[in-house]
């Protein structure tokens, strides 16, 4: 991989390589990534030019990472120590990655995280979708789509304002809130030790078991209380163990409790059984998490496609 280094007033980019510059004589270096790169190490602040793609296969950044408006970055097997920042309609997929900073987002194109590692997460608009992945830190999204599966999150989880907030098979240490959602949201097979809010949701939401949105065949946990208040959504609640209360105000329709829920607190509010004549329930549609897999596996093919034409760079 070629590396050079400049001071300039302008941006120069090579195809194909790692080039370093600075604006002037006084500001940090760093580095410009287009095209394929591979194991080395960055020992300055990486960015991803505007429009260009960047592949990184087992690259190690001191710095942070930034992805410019409509950039990409498609990493495996990387370490970044810093901060990355992805800006608008620009998309980052990360495998086998570790991120020792925060990730923050505002108005991606979507974030694609698989058997990573990160700390706290903050998306604004675009999705984020983490598969078998650890969050050490708070994850905050709003004004766009959140898909969660199989992962461990230290933190708590938010999701406000969204299309649609979905949990399948992972575990939530500190609390959840899930509140503004257009489309709802699934919680399936999944635990959370904190406080759990469901708040001003619309369309359908599904809290374990079968329900409006599918089949969901595995138990979920709440070990706290579980608050799910003010929503305008087809809600259910089953195959579930709530360790604290159950509050279930303000909804419309009513929240339908299936006879697999055990509550071990106090209920407040208004529920229905299963089956009654307030639990009508609308078509439901697929799981959420195969479209967004393909909206990510088309931009990282576009990404890795636009990487390989500007040029394998040279270790």
């Amino acid at each position: 991989m070629k590396i050079r280094t400049f001071i300039a007033t302008a941006s120069l980019v090579a195809s194909g390589s790692l080039v370093a510059f600075s604006g002037s004589a006084q500001a940090a270096l760093y580095t410009t990534c287009v095209g394929d790169g591979g194991a080395v190490t960055v020992s300055n602040d990486l960015v991803v030019p505007a429009g260009k793609s960047c592949t990184l296969t087992g690259t190690r950044v001191k710095g942070t990472v930034t992805v410019e408006a409509g950039a990409d970055l498609v990493a495996a097997g990387a370490t970044f120590n810093g901060a990355v920042t992805v800006e608008e309609n620009a998309y980052l997929d990360l495998t086998d990655t570790t991120v020792k900073g925060a990730l923050t987002t505002d108005s991606a194109f979507g974030t694609h995280l698989e058997k990573s590692n990160l700390k706290a997460v903050n998306v604004t608009e675009g999705f984020i979708y983490a598969v078998d992945s650890t969050l050490g830190g708070n994850v905050n999204t709003a004004a766009g789509e959140l898909y969660v599966s199989g992962s461990t999150l230290n933190g708590s989880l938010t999701g406000a304002d969204n299309q649609y907030s979905d949990v399948y098979d992972s575990t939530v240490k500190g609390a959840l809130t899930v509140e503004g959602n257009a489309l709802g949201g699934v919680f399936c097979a999944s635990e959370v030790y904190g406080a759990a809010t469901y708040s001003g949701n619309a369309d359908n939401l599904q809290i374990g078991g079968e329900g409006v949105l599918g089949s969901c065949a595995g138990a979920s946990y709440f070990g706290g209380n579980l608050s799910v208040t003010d929503n305008t959504a087809n809600s259910v609640l089953d195959n579930t163990i709530v360790r604290g209360g159950l509050t279930a105000t303000g909804n419309d329709p009513v929240l339908v409790v299936g006879e697999l829920t055990r509550i071990r607190g106090a209920v407040t509010g208004e529920t229905a059984a299963a089956g009654s004549s307030g639990s009508a329930r609308k078509a439901a549609p697929q799981d959420r998490g195969a479209d967004l897999a393909e909206r990510a596996a088309e931009r990282a093919a576009e990404a890795r496609a636009d990487a390989h034409e500007a040029g394998k760079s040279r270790l």
